[in-house]
């Protein structure tokens, strides 16, 4: 019965969330046709979610959808269209309905509710309208617990079942089911390799008893390469097996962020009545489909942020007008899709934005350090403690709303951004990734621990020369002075190297910000999955969640703007660095080549025809490793082979032109696939040019470079 309750409360929760649609749009203006179909179509839902109740024993609800439909029965045969107050009415149930479901069965059904249904059926005109009504309060967002004094939170049974509760379509459990039948095969296969390894090693041991030691022997080795033959084969279909059937539990995951934007117009048209504001409110991107974790972390931040905008950034009507404004504010909320696998909830109002001299008079009320520019000024709004009633803006709460929402969003592996145009209005844009599953990290070490760095906040990796300013450590990058520290001091580790040994770097960036975190050693670019904390571990600094890496291995994901705010703040204990000069022009170099093939003979070849044309040349055994070695050094051109294990030259190609910073560097492809597909793929990428190692020449190499404008 749990089950089938919990599969209730999502079904319901599809229902409600119509009904107040349609009930919201009944009550604007608009054709009498249109508006027909809207009483017909409320009547549809109601009578559904009435059903729904009486086949899990939800009396109450069903009593209560059952007076709306013999209302809603009345207004499909009325002459004339639902007023204000029968509209009202109906609001007013629905909310009721939306108690009882969340609340599960004891709960009473207001009587007097029940009452006034049933004399709008006998006659809807005379019905006396309720008193506004102020949304229901808002509870402020609890702050992140301590991992020493961990919050429990009651609810309900049912809510705790619809939160591990999600619709799908059937075709998606098909695939999900033939997923499942691929990676049984792959169970059959390596039971048989077992069984052949186990066969191998038993040879093995007796190969000196043969009658022919080396010709066994010899045998032994043909069969071993046949098996390593295999288990490449099948580690190629385990992993499009597993990527396959990660793909498709993600996309079953995905949900249209029209379920957190439905939300948002009653409660829009609520909060404006009780204020007496006239607020015009649209949302558009609520096609787009996110991780429905996304969207329940995400939800929250929302809400809150659309209160403040019709709480204290839209103004009144009076007020408006004596602006020279429209008498209406304009509130949008829009879901759009980024680059790198993120998703942007953007909300903009026509208000009258965030004064920064206001806030930085809240500031020094509370007693925090008021910075001189207005960009630091404005983003203290995002500071716990800052006493949102002294800044008459946009921010409004107990001086934790902001610092919650920003928390909750960073949590994700987001950020807030703000702009903000005193007496125009405000824009707030709460970005998150898409989905929750697997993401890139650049491994690094510090001390004798490793770290992921989310590889989105990475903008490169160098080898810089530290320098001091006035007790900081700085770096310079690209013309920049930015803050830099030690990994290790940052997160308060014992380093591993002295004191006055050249680190790695990996360029930050978090929120609009930019430092350096310096480390012993960069490992590479992976692939992780992500576990994220549970209680008592809910906000832990500088740490977002965990990773486990290919091997097992478990480490930890350090959070970027935590790191480069601690780098802003850090200082040196001992003055080591060479203190800040006049910068030196660059030596103006031969230029350098990244060569990239997995055979040593080719490496070998095109390096020595390089070099002696006069180029500096560094190489990679496969693509993965030119990755790496890309987002640690600066070079002018790329050489690349295509066939090669762990990143092809083609999946290579594409990550250098997704990159911002790489989507300019030249890439030759030389390759011994010939196929006019071959060379149309490579083009297609992003190559500048494809070479074929059957018709290769080194002077139509150089050449090909020369016209790249690549030249020593």
């Amino acid at each position: 019965m749990a089950r089938l309750l919990a599969t209730f409360a999502v079904e319901a929760d599809e229902h409600l969330v119509a009904l107040r649609r349609h009930l919201l749009e009944l009550s604007a203006e608009r054709p009498e046709e249109e508006a027909r179909a809207l009483v017909e179509s409320t009547f549809r839902d109601m009578h559904t979610l009435k059903g729904a109740a009486r086949s899990v024993g939800q009396r109450d609800v069903e009593r209560l959808c059952a007076s709306c439909e013999a209302l809603l029965s009345v207004l499909k045969r009325s002459e004339t269209l639902p007023g204000e107050a029968v509209i009202s009415l109906l609001d007013e149930a629905v909310a009721a309905i939306a108690v009882l479901v969340a609340s599960g069965p004891g709960t009473p059904v207001p009587p007097d509710l029940l009452e006034r249904l049933d004399r709008a059926v006998i006659d809807p005109d005379d019905i006396a309208p309720q008193p506004k009504r102020a949304p229901e309060p808002e509870p402020e967002p609890e702050p992140a617990a301590e991992p020493d004094a961990p919050v429990a939170v009651p609810g309900p049974a049912v809510a705790a079942k619809r939160a591990a509760t999600i619709r799908m379509a059937t075709d998606d459990l098909d695939v999900l089911l033939r997923r499942g039948e691929e990676l049984l095969a792959i169970k059959l296969a390596a039971d048989e390799w077992v069984t052949g390894a186990e066969a191998f090693h038993e040879r093995l041991r007796h190969a000196h008893r043969a009658e022919d030691p080396l010709a066994e022997i010899r045998a032994l080795e043909a069969t071993a390469r046949a098996m390593v033959t295999g288990l490449r084969r099948d580690r190629r279909s385990i992993a499009g097996a597993v990527d396959g059937l990660l793909e498709q539990a993600q996309r079953v995951r995905m949900m249209p962020a029209s379920s957190v934007l439905d939300l948002l117009p009653l409660m829009v048209r609520d909060l404006a009545q009780s204020q007496d504001k006239r607020v015009e409110f649209s949302a558009t991107g609520g096609e787009l489909r996110v991780d429905r974790r996304v969207l329940e972390a995400i939800k929250g931040p929302l809400i809150h942020m659309v209160r403040n905008a019709v709480d204290h950034g839209l103004e009144p009507a009076d007020e408006r007008t004596a602006l020279g404004k429209p008498a209406i504010g304009r509130l949008t909320a829009t879901v759009r899709p980024l680059e790198r696998g993120r998703v942007e909830f953007v909300l903009t109002d026509d208000g009258r934005g965030i004064d920064a001299q206001r806030v930085q008079d809240a500031a020094r009320r509370a007693r925090i350090a008021v910075p001189a520019s207005e960009e630091e000024a404005l983003a203290l709004v995002f500071r716990s403690g800052l006493s949102t009633s002294f800044v008459i803006t946009d921010v409004s709460g107990h001086g934790l709303g902001l610092a919650i929402v920003k928390e909750q969003v960073t949590k994700l592996g987001g950020e807030v951004q703000l702009d903000t145009r005193p007496g125009e209005g405000t824009t707030i844009r709460l970005i998150a990734p898409a989905t929750i599953a697997t993401f890139r990290g650049l491994l690094v070490r510090a001390g004798e621990q490793r770290f992921l760095l989310p590889i989105e906040n990475v903008d490169r990796a160098i080898a810089p020369e530290p320098l001091t300013q006035g007790g900081q450590l700085k770096i310079r990058y690209e013309g920049e002075l930015l803050p830099c520290a030690p990994l290790a001091n940052l997160l308060g580790i014992e380093a591993s190297h002295a004191p006055s040994e050249r680190l790695a770097c990996a360029i930050l960036n978090a929120g609009g910000q930019r430092a350096g975190v310096l480390v012993d050693e960069i490992v590479g670019d992976r692939e992780v999955l992500v576990k994220d904390f549970e209680p008592p571990l809910i906000r832990v600094r500088n740490v977002a969640a965990a990773g486990l890496l290919g091997a097992g291995e478990l480490v930890l994901v350090l959070r970027p703007a935590d790191l480069v705010a601690g780098a802003a703040e850090a200082r040196t204990i001992a003055d080591t660095s060479p203190e800040i000069a006049e910068p030196a022009p660059e030596p103006d170099g031969p230029p350098w080549v990244l060569v990239v093939d997995d055979a040593v003979t080719t490496r070998a070849m095109e390096r020595g025809l390089l070099e002696l044309a006069g180029y500096q040349v560094k190489v990679a055994v496969d693509g993965l490793d030119a990755w790496t070695t890309l987002k640690s050094e600066r070079f002018d051109l790329v050489v690349s082979d295509v066939d090669m294990p762990r990143m092809n030259g083609f999946e290579l190609t594409q990550r250098i032109r997704a990159d911002e910073r790489l989507q300019d560097l030249p890439v030759v492809l030389v390759s011994a696939l010939e196929a006019r597909e071959d060379k149309e793929r490579g083009i297609e990428v992003g190559a500048n040019a494809y070479v074929v190692k059957s018709s290769f020449e080194q002077s139509n190499l150089l050449e090909i470079i020369n016209r790249l404008g690549v030249r020593p």
